[in-house]
């Protein structure tokens, strides 16, 4: 009889421990992984310019001197709209940021007139393409009044 009930805890404390660990393993797999690193700025301001903004701002600028005429072409435009928006992000990275105020706004604007224009390119609309790429040429206007001059032109 002892035999019967030392097996008979064996087995429900076997039982317990098991569920113990069942119920201990989805606590362990649910933990949050780190938080990213920060973003580091790789590029100078003056170089995300050179090499990112002022090259996609001039594909969104030229549809009003050639309109695109088939997809192929509205896809680039709306590509080169979206890597506009992308360089206003880039300006919000790390040491290209001047202040956390005026300079943002520019930034954000930025970003918000880009998006603006591919939503005009996916939509072939080159009426409305113009129209953003006003808005886009008044957002760069205003930034480079105030940080070019104070950087020298760069």
């Amino acid at each position: 009889m002892r035999t019967t009930i030392r097996l008979g805890t064996l087995a429900l404390l076997g039982i317990l421990v098991a569920c113990q660990q069942k119920t201990a393993a989805p606590v362990e797999t649910a933990a949050t992984p780190p938080p990213p690193p920060p973003l580091e700025a790789l590029a100078t301001t003056r170089q995300v310019m050179l090499g990112i903004t002022i090259p996609t701002s001039d594909v969104v600028f030229q549809v009003g001197a050639h309109a695109p005429t088939n997809d192929t072409e509205w896809e680039k435009v709306a590509a080169n709209a979206a890597a506009l928006a992308e360089s206003g992000n880039l300006l919000t990275i790390g040491t290209r940021v001047v202040d956390q105020q005026e300079w943002m706004t520019h930034a954000k604007a930025l970003i918000a007139t880009a998006q603006e224009a591919e939503q005009a390119a996916q939509a072939k609309n080159v009426d409305k393409v113009l129209e953003v790429g006003d808005k886009i040429y008044e957002v760069c206007d205003a930034c480079h009044k105030k940080y070019m001059a104070a950087r020298g032109g760069v």
